[in-house]
């Protein structure tokens, strides 16, 4: 179980509903995704879209991590106005706006981007000033997910050589994000799959390597194929939610029935609200609090063991009591785990750093509209 205490002072004072993150557990799991890294010698890049924090990104580069993967240009941005270096965004970009600020950037820090279309590659070239720093750019493939990334080899390739022309960019390598398999739950069933994409990625970068344009970056992955991944072809991995883990990611076991080797450390603290229906009480943390895409949370602190919950609106949960349990009084406090991590941060404005007895506020960057 985490470190948190709900005797801990600190978080009795808290105004509910509140974000809270364990430290403790925190830095275990950066501290056990680093040496997994070493381990296989590929370079960690965590993503960013997980935590939003430059602090917590800091704690992953003094770990060893190379840089940090973004999905936005807000995340990156205010992860450069921090100091963090090596940024890779990872999503193609489109629109002058988009493209005026990636080029200020790589102007101002230096980025990685990607783009699976050329007009993408043309919309940033004419973005960029004379004199700026070359811009590295990654070939986005789609390996299975759907999503985005190029489809076809020959265009791929031909991307790939478009950007490799340009003086004003650097082809940088390849991307290719197996989001589609991050969730199976049968263990085998997501080593099809990651075998899939990594059937895929191999062949596209043979095809580059034909082309004389071998790439020295090979990136992608996350939490949920962390360890098949490791195995190549990628040499660089973008792991994101180990750092909270959550209701999903629970779910997750290998072939031996074990889970990942990570702790919840992630938590949105509730009061109690109501209690007068037997079986169940009502807390402060609804859809506004926690995250509706993912399961229920699978751990919640303060409450009898069997204990379930169910959003019950924008600002309210129902915790079902398993019967003859004691349920909590009215004004208790009880921690609940996060359902999908990366859209809960994205509804709060800072973490509550709990450590030892004491609380610090971290603030949460790079929201929309922020």
């Amino acid at each position: 179980m985490p470190g948190l205490s709900l005797d801990s002072e600190v978080l009795l004072q808290l105004e509910t509903p509140a974000l809270v993150l364990d430290r403790g557990a925190l830095e275990r799991n950066i501290q056990c995704m680093a040496e997994t890294g070493r381990q296989a010698g590929v370079a960690l890049r965590p993503h960013a879209k997980t935590h939003k924090s430059p602090h917590i990104a800091l704690l992953q580069m003094r770990a060893g991590a190379v840089g940090i993967a973004c999905a936005t240009v807000a995340e990156a941005e205010a992860l450069a106005a921090a100091g963090i270096t090596g940024l890779l965004i990872t999503s193609p970009m489109m629109g002058a706006a988009k493209f005026d600020r990636l080029a200020r950037l790589n102007r101002n820090h230096g980025v990685t981007v990607v783009a699976d279309d050329s007009a993408q590659v043309t919309g940033l070239l004419a973005a960029l000033h004379p004199g700026d720093r070359r811009l590295r750019v990654a070939v986005d493939v789609d390996v299975g997910q759907a999503r985005t990334g190029v489809t076809d080899l020959a265009a791929g390739v031909a991307l790939a050589r478009m950007i490799a022309a340009e003086p004003q960019l650097e082809f940088a390598g390849i991307q290719g994000f197996a989001g589609h398999a991050q969730h199976i739950i049968d263990p085998e069933g997501r080593k099809a799959a990651t075998a899939r994409s990594a059937a895929t990625l191999m062949s596209f970068a043979k095809a580059l390597g034909g082309a004389g344009l071998p790439p020295d970056l090979i990136t992608g992955s996350g939490t949920g194929t962390y360890g098949l991944d490791a195995r190549g072809p990628y040499n660089e991995l973008q792991v994101g939610s180990y750092v909270f883990m959550d209701a999903d990611y629970a779910r997750i076991k290998d072939e031996r029935g074990q889970g990942l080797s990570f702790a919840p450390s992630l938590f949105a603290l509730a009061s109690v609200v109501s209690t007068n229906r037997p079986g169940q009480v009502t807390v402060d943390a609804g859809t506004k609090a926690l995250a509706t895409n993912g399961p229920s949370p699978c751990v919640i602190i303060g409450a009898p063991n069997g204990t379930a919950y169910k959003f019950a609106g924008d600002e309210h949960g129902i915790l079902t009591i398993p019967n003859g349990a004691p349920p909590p009084r009215l004004g208790a406090r009880v921690l609940i785990g996060a359902t999908h991590c990366d859209p809960t941060v994205n509804l709060h404005r800072s973490f509550n750093l709990f450590e030892n007895g004491n609380v610090e506020q971290w603030p949460i960057c790079g929201r929309y509209g922020d």
